[in-house]
């Protein structure tokens, strides 16, 4: 974990250089030895840090704190928000707590890491990824064969090229070929592109579910979920169903000190959303498994899923 303070400017380890604020002043970097929220917030008070990047889950793990509602945050001017698609209502109820706005962006290890970014100063978009950084190209293709280019607000696998693209994983010619194609990186991730050029980011694209031969997007319902007053992080995966092919199950976190029944939860998804767009379940959890860089772990939740349906685990 590092943030950063020094003279009147602060900046995280992402930060591109102190001269963002224009102030020509130097940065200093403040490493913590390990990420504890108790840790991280009264570092922010105490260092007077000024730019903040974290992931959605760090996010999310420090307003939960209990310690985050009696911290200082007048210091900062600006977050960052990277790893994973970050709810807009994460991003709303950061903002309106802190008084300092997230601008989210979006890449890959393979892109160096970073393809779009909400600007600081001009239009910042909540869901959106941002328009792509210098020199790069994004665009939407179908998401079969990835040679069909895709007209704005059109939903498909987005490609890139730039000069930040890697030239080939080491001694992996075959995953190479299949992800470097005529010059574009094909990402593995949905999304579409607005007539601004913005990029929303809409799910990965080995996590559409297709329930009854309709595609359905995880991430649609998970922001639906977590707009739930009580729910603090939410997960859907798709699910083998005999009827439907895949059905939709959800996974759900509560807010400290707060909570709500199923039928809650399920009332609340009919009113927001299409029929087949609904899960077949809801599972009420205490914490949601973790990858090692804090993204919620979907591939866990598959293998406990599959444990469960062969009887081997209570999916709850």
């Amino acid at each position: 974990m590092a943030l950063q303070s020094g003279g009147n400017v602060t900046v995280s380890a992402l930060n591109v250089g102190t001269t963002a604020f224009g102030t020509g002043n130097v940065g200093t970097l403040n490493i913590l030895p390990r990420y504890r929220p108790e840790d991280v917030l009264a570092a922010i008070a105490r260092e007077r840090i000024t730019l903040f990047a974290g992931s959605p889950t760090l996010f999310v793990g420090l307003m939960a704190h209990e310690a985050f509602s009696e911290t200082d945050f007048s210091s900062l001017r600006l977050c960052f928000s990277g790893a994973s698609a970050l709810p807009v209502e994460t991003l709303r109820r950061w903002e309106q707590a802190t008084g300092c706005g997230i601008c989210e962006g979006y890449g890959q290890s393979e892109a160096g890491p970073v393809l779009t970014y909400n600007p600081r100063n001009g239009v910042r978009k909540s869901g959106c990824a941002g328009p792509p950084l210098p020199l790069t190209e994004i665009q939407i293709v179908d998401v079969t064969e990835g040679t069909s280019r895709l007209p704005v607000g059109e939903v498909g696998e987005i490609r890139a090229r730039g000069p930040q693209i890697m030239t080939g994983y080491r001694n992996r010619p075959e995953e190479t070929a299949s992800v470097l194609r005529d010059s574009w990186l094909y990402t593995g991730d949905i999304g579409m592109l607005d007539a601004d050029g913005y990029l929303f980011i809409k799910d990965r694209k080995k996590d559409m579910v297709i329930v009854g031969g309709f595609n359905v997007y995880p991430r649609e319902i998970e922001e639906v979920l977590c707009a739930h007053a009580s729910v603090q992080e939410a997960a859907v995966i798709g699910v083998p169903d005999s009827y439907r092919g895949e059905a939709l199950r959800a996974y759900v976190v509560f807010r400290p000190g707060v909570a709500a029944t199923e039928e809650d939860l399920s009332a609340h998804l009919r009113e927001r959303l299409t029929k087949y767009k609904n899960p077949r379940d809801i599972c009420i959890r205490s914490a949601l498994p973790k990858t090692s860089v804090g993204k919620i772990d979907k591939t866990r939740l598959r293998s406990e899923s599959e444990d469960a349906g062969r009887g081997n685990l209570d999916p709850a």
